[in-house]
């Protein structure tokens, strides 16, 4: 199973490899510089989470069969902070939506005229 975690980080990082050239070509420099970037600590944090929700993410997976070799489990690491954040907003619309004051709405919004 760690053998699939580190081909997942593998893919991951190949993946974010992949998005910093994207993002060096669009602002024609290095992408966590500012003003246009957000810095240094921010980029190096994003990058290590990454790292860290692909590993775990493919370790989980290979522990039920799906993952049968290597390359599977690198393309899973590649994908799986898509994959994660998709499902993060999935699970964001069963929440309880927030009427600002803390409180869940719970009815949809609609007060109570008691």
């Amino acid at each position: 199973m760690w053998q699939y975690a580190l081909w997942g980080l593998v893919g991951a990082a190949s993946n974010i490899g992949v998005v910093f050239l994207e993002a060096s070509r669009r602002v024609k420099g290095w992408p966590w510089a500012r003003p246009k970037g957000p810095g240094g600590g921010v980029y190096a944090a994003s990058i290590i989470i990454q790292l860290s929700i692909a590993s775990a993410t493919t370790a989980a997976v290979s522990t039920t069969g799906i993952v049968a070799n290597d390359f599977i489990a690198f393309g899973m690491g590649a994908a799986a902070p898509v994959v994660v954040k998709k499902v993060a907003k999935y699970v964001e619309t069963l929440l309880p939506a927030d009427d600002g004051d803390g409180r869940p709405q719970l009815d949809g919004g609609a007060d109570d005229a008691s």
